[in-house]
């Protein structure tokens, strides 16, 4: 991420951020993942991308979040676009959407 010009996130994701750090690392944590948010561009849940993550669901076997983050990451310019994440339902499924990914296997 260090290398990356711009990060974003879908909106939700930062509950889920905010839940992993605070059950990983405990409450004390989560003061820091506010203070990053706004370095993110934040990818809005609206009614085309719930659309789209509704098909995502069914297609490619996602959770109703995991497949909000990948419509979030398809919406947005493919350009050096690289697509993080550690879940292997959802690398998988962004892998056969063409997305670059991070890491470049999961092990």
């Amino acid at each position: 991420m260090e290398r990356a010009e711009s990060w974003f996130m879908c909106r939700p994701g930062f509950v889920e951020t905010v839940r992993a750090v605070g059950l990983a690392a405990g409450e004390h944590a989560i003061r820091p993942v506010s203070e990053e948010w706004p370095a993110f561009g934040v990818v809005e849940v609206d009614q085309p991308l719930v659309e789209h993550g509704a098909r995502l669901t069914l297609d490619r076997d996602l959770t109703s979040l995991d497949s909000l983050h990948l419509a979030a990451a398809l919406a947005l310019p493919g350009d050096d676009l690289v697509f993080a994440t550690w879940d292997r339902r959802l690398y998988t499924a962004a892998g056969e959407e063409g997305l670059e990914l991070l890491p470049r296997t999961l092990g």
